[in-house]
């Protein structure tokens, strides 16, 4: 039994990261692919089914289990603001989730994209590199693979005609799984972040 379980979740309707960490280590990081699926609707259902069974396990393996997701921006940018439209759908996404946690007597929290990138990765800045991946996303990509994590996010694309975001190694075509590897930093911000900045997401 652990004494707190978090679950980081970098929620998005493409593909949402879900990681878990316990009394401060790392224990799981995944995704849940949603792309294909036909409608935001069944997207949100998908996720509340796999987050329901998350939960269930959880609540057996802890005494207390909290839940941290990405807080929902208003901006794209210095100067560029985020659709109303999408704000509205992100907002739906986060309280599927407040309303799964909630029937499993989970508190769920929001944190700001830069400040658990600070607290964990260590920068918040974008960092360019030789795999494709975006410089925004490659320092917590880079973070996590120093941990021994790489495996878990490392995508076999070699029978896939994708090209955008990928690399070769030894002969395979692979690419990062950055929505999963951002679902560890927010686990991660628990422990290693300064909790005054959480906001309860109700």
């Amino acid at each position: 039994m652990y004494k707190k379980i978090v679950i980081g979740i970098d929620q998005s309707y493409t593909n949402t990261g879900i990681s878990v960490s316990a009394d401060g280590k790392l224990l799981d990081v995944k995704s849940i692919q949603l792309h294909k699926l036909k409608s935001h609707t069944e997207r949100r259902q998908t996720l509340s089914r796999r987050l329901d069974v998350l939960l269930q396990k959880c609540k057996q393996q802890a005494s207390e289990v909290v839940c941290v997701v990405e807080r929902t921006r208003l901006h794209g940018g210095e100067t560029s603001f985020i659709n109303i439209h999408a704000i509205k759908a992100m907002g739906a996404l986060i309280a599927v989730i407040v309303d799964q946690c909630t029937m499993y007597d989970v508190t769920v929290y929001s944190v700001d994209t830069r400040t658990w990138k600070a607290a964990v990765v260590g920068t918040s800045r974008p960092m360019t590199n030789k795999y494709g991946v975006q410089p925004q996303k490659w320092p917590t990509i880079k973070w996590l693979c120093g941990l021994g994590y790489e495996d878990k996010i490392l995508i076999d694309l070699s029978n896939t005609k994708q090209v955008k975001g990928t690399f070769v190694r030894n002969g395979k075509k692979y690419k990062y799984n950055d929505d999963a590897a951002d679902s560890a930093g927010i686990a991660m911000y628990w422990w290693l972040g300064d909790r005054n900045k959480l906001q309860q997401e109700k």
